[in-house]
């Protein structure tokens, strides 16, 4: 699956972004659904987990604090208390994806975001106009 972050292409991924060495999130394809399916964790700044999405359904989920649109090419989640998108997802060509907006921290409380523009992650990265060929690998934020 290639997966375009802002203005970033990162081709020939498993659809899973690594953070400390850990699955931070998943991007499937559910061929028999023929739909996109999402699985993440979501931290907050101090790395306490508030909310699991496991393929589209609130494992643990308080107060409704995030809300999940979905259709079977898009998601959305969002934080209703800072009225945030969390992350964001578009099914492109032959099962790819594109993720316009994504605001999300780590198990370690490090902010990774997405704009139109770029790709950050914490202090450590910024990518722009990136085009790279992950082999079949996960996507792995720096440290």
């Amino acid at each position: 699956m290639d997966i375009q972050l802002g203005t970033n292409t990162l081709r020939n991924t498993n659809g899973v972004i690594l953070a400390h060495g850990k699955e931070q999130l998943r991007i499937e394809w559910v061929e028999d659904n023929q739909k996109l399916a999402l699985t993440m964790g979501v931290f907050m700044p101090t790395g306490t987990e508030v909310a699991t999405l496991k393929q589209n359904a609130w494992e643990i989920n308080p107060n409704d604090r995030f809300l999940l649109t979905t259709t079977p090419e898009m998601i959305k989640v969002e934080d209703t208390t800072l009225k945030t998108t969390v992350m964001e997802v578009h099914k492109a060509e032959n099962q790819n994806v594109n993720i316009p907006a994504a605001k999300f921290y780590t198990s370690k409380g490090t902010l990774s975001e997405v704009s139109a523009e770029w790709w950050r992650v914490g202090n450590k990265m910024e990518l722009t106009g990136i085009d790279t060929d992950l082999e079949g690998g996960g996507i792995e934020l720096p440290e």
